[in-house]
């Protein structure tokens, strides 16, 4: 057994190499008190109210958030009642949240709709259903929402309106089923992760370990969907729990203005973020204000999607001038079945590029175990530990999770005690004795292409499974010949590179490939897309 970091460890048990981390702190808030915190009358949350911000000590926050409850239990909630809700970067969902926790009952988060106004799989109503959740809370139209037969739609306005009434916090307890969660990018029939108050709690002390949050150092900045486990969890309930600082912005004013992430950091002193790998493709290639002062940041984890090394790079040359240290940018590897975070590099060390272009992300989190078979070729990663989901809500009920271990439905390897993730084994191909993932394929084209470049997905071949495909979408104002030009290039590179022919490139307008919530592509929906000649007359150039 050999120690990788301070309480981590990696050990070989026969074929296998088991990566663990440090005990889980003891004596950590419950998720009751998280919700409910009292004491705290000079920390504050900032977040979007309409077309305004407003800001809220923490103990103001609570007794919004205390209105809320009563109102819904006025409504009809009884402990243990599961609500749904599609949780926005804005006051109403967070106090929602809050509410919902402190009167007694479990909180659903469902997908919103995706930008192109389709709505969330119908498949989710009836995960709804078979879980009996009895009440929705949006402003929505019940015709745009998810709603289950027999399901109370709630005014989120209505609940979370000001209330000159002061009500008395409820002393309950939050259910089993604190927290679901349907997985970004799922495919086929949705299902609900379920996580449990006291793994969540839990969890929630190892992330605040991992970043050795400080409450009188630290203030917190995100634009990451609440919607999504890492805005969720690793930022506003993070920050909650280390009774911190919390600002958080829209995600739309991101995807408009790239500049305004690195921009806020400045203006509001951040020392915490986060963000997926093409965010910070993104803020690499805007100009700035040479005033920016980032110098305070002391975290930026990155997850959500594979880590690609020239994003980093590009972000650094960037950001380092404006005093954005390189050893603030902390790998992470995580899933919604882990909570949200599971492995992360050490603070202050910064990325560190392993084999074949693969990216550290680091070692488990406190209560974490993983387990993959020893070597360096990549295989299946499981994870175990105490930070962990309590099962599925599917249309057939409820899954529980079983067994010491669970299956990522990822592919790895372990490399200097520390783990490196290739990518999903549902998009990979086997080519003389290696496998070669789509993450491989399109880390290529976003290194060949990137300034004429929005996205790229690759997948297997429809017609030939054997073999990869390829969709890149073109930023604004590129002609066909320029496209056309970018597919051979990017062929040339990957043929090069991996030995392997693409089946087909296909270049594509802006607002072409589908995405998941948190920002990911879906290789899935985008064969499908293919298969069904959907995109065909959004086709600039294509080569076969």
């Amino acid at each position: 057994m050999t120690t990788v970091a301070p309480g981590a460890t990696v050990s070989e048990v026969g074929a296998e190499t088991i990566l663990a981390g440090p005990a889980l702190p003891t004596g950590f808030l419950s998720l009751e008190e998280i919700v409910r915190p009292h004491e705290v009358t000079d920390r504050y949350v900032t977040v979007p109210d309409g077309s305004d911000t407003v800001r809220l000590s923490y103990r103001e926050l609570m007794e919004r958030a205390a209105s809320t409850a009563a109102r819904l239990r006025k409504a009809g909630l009884t402990p243990g009642s599961s609500v749904a809700c599609v949780l926005h970067n804005d006051l109403g969902s967070v106090l929602t949240l809050l509410g919902v926790w402190m009167a007694g009952g479990g909180v659903v988060s469902a997908p919103p709709r995706s930008g192109r106004g389709a709505l969330p799989g119908q498949g989710i109503a009836g995960v709804l259903e078979r879980m009996g959740c009895e009440f929705f809370v949006s402003d929505e139209d019940s015709a745009e929402l998810p709603l289950p037969p027999g399901a109370r739609l709630l005014s989120q306005g209505a609940l979370t309106e000001r209330d000159s009434e002061r009500h008395s916090v409820p002393d309950l307890s939050v259910p089993d089923n604190a927290l679901v969660q349907f997985t970004s990018g799922s495919v086929g029939t949705p299902k609900g992760v379920v996580v449990g108050p006291t793994e969540l709690a839990g969890h929630l002390k190892a992330v605040a370990t991992g970043m050795e949050l400080e409450q009188d150092r630290d203030r917190l900045v995100s634009w990451l969907p609440l919607y999504h486990d890492m805005g969720l969890v690793a930022m506003l309930l993070n920050g909650l729990a280390a009774r911190i600082d919390v600002v958080l912005s829209n995600p739309t004013g991101f995807a408009k203005r790239p500049a305004t992430w690195l921009t806020s950091l400045s203006e509001e002193r951040a020392t915490i973020t986060a963000a997926p790998n093409f965010a910070y493709r993104l803020a690499a290639a805007v100009p700035y204000a040479p005033e920016l002062d980032l110098s305070r940041m002391r975290v930026s984890l990155s997850g959500g999607e594979r880590l690609q090394w020239e994003s980093l790079l590009d972000f650094n040359r960037v950001a380092e001038p404006l005093g954005f240290a390189w050893g603030a940018i902390q790998p992470s590897y995580g899933l919604a079945e882990g909570v949200v975070g599971t492995t992360s590099t050490t603070i202050g060390r910064g990325p560190r590029l392993g084999p074949n272009g693969h990216v550290s992300v680091g070692v488990p989190l406190a209560g974490v175990r993983l387990k993959l078979r020893t070597g360096t070729e990549p295989v299946p990663v499981h994870l175990g530990g105490s930070s962990r989901f309590s099962g599925y809500q599917t249309t057939d009920g409820f899954e529980p999770s079983t067994g010491e271990w669970h299956d990522t439905g990822d592919a790895g390897f372990v490399y200097e005690g520390e783990l490196h993730v290739s990518g999903r084994r549902n998009e990979v191909i086997a080519l003389a004795g290696r496998n070669i993932f789509a993450e491989d394929v399109e880390a290529i084209t976003h290194g060949v292409g990137a300034a004429q470049m929005r996205a790229c997905a690759a997948f297997r071949d429809i017609e030939d499974d054997t073999r990869l495909a390829l969709v890149i979408e073109v930023a604004r104002q590129t002609d066909a010949d320029e496209a056309l030009a970018l597919a051979r290039e990017v062929r040339t590179s990957v043929i090069k590179l991996l030995g392997t022919r693409l089946t087909s490139v296909r270049m594509v307008r802006p607002g072409t490939i589908p995405r998941t919530t948190s920002g990911k592509v879906q290789r899935a929906r985008c064969r499908d897309l293919i298969s069904s000649d959907a995109i065909g007359s959004r086709v600039l150039a294509e080569l076969v």
